[in-house]
């Protein structure tokens, strides 16, 4: 009886500290990661998923006394960009961008995340190509620390920001549109844990 108990003891503390582990993954703020939505696992969000992640972060929010305002939960359809009835990371990530974009950053200031501009694509690609190479990267970070030194931001976190290498997803040696605004998604959920 006692080596028993011992089991289900064991096994219940094995178990807990890895659905402890999963609950942490939701956050009351910032874009939600696509392994939070992906629970089956199966490399695609369904709109079950989705639903339901958006409902538990509601209730998180609520729960640690988030202002709840009249934001409804983002359509479904809007993230489904092929209409296949599923999302897959590429079309998370583009739709978490594109709300961003619209809500301005979840009203904050419609500068960026709490105030702080994230730059755009277009203040790196200064030659206007719509592909950023290495130097060019270099040459516009430099000019935004530059700028943004001399208008009295702290650079608190320039070390943690992402390398060109980083953000060449493909390391092909030139960064897109997408892998530009891909980086920027990683990057701030990065920052909100």
């Amino acid at each position: 009886m006692m080596k028993l108990n011992r089991s289900i003891v064991m096994s219940v503390l094995l178990t807990v500290p890895g659905f402890l582990l999963a609950q942490t993954q939701l956050t009351a703020t910032g874009p939600i990661p696509f392994s939070v939505f992906d629970r089956d696992g199966n490399g695609f969000i369904s709109q079950q998923e989705f639903a339901t992640i958006h409902a538990e972060r509601r209730a998180l929010r609520a729960q640690r006394g988030y202002p709840m305002g009249r934001t409804a939960n983002p359509v479904f359809r809007n993230f489904d960009s092929n209409d296949d009835g599923r999302i897959n990371e590429k079309e998370l990530l583009a739709g978490q961008h594109a709300n961003r974009l619209m809500k301005g950053s979840s009203g904050m200031d419609g500068k960026g995340m709490r105030g702080r501009d994230m730059p755009k694509f277009g203040d790196f690609d200064m030659n206007g190509d719509g592909i950023l190479k290495r130097d060019e990267f270099e040459q516009a970070r430099a000019k935004r620390i530059s700028e943004r030194a001399s208008q009295g931001y702290l650079m608190r976190n320039l070390a943690n920001a992402p390398t060109f290498a980083s953000i060449d997803r493909d390391s092909n040696g030139e960064v897109t549109p997408d892998e530009f605004r891909a980086a920027q998604i990683v990057h701030r959920q990065q920052r909100i844990r």
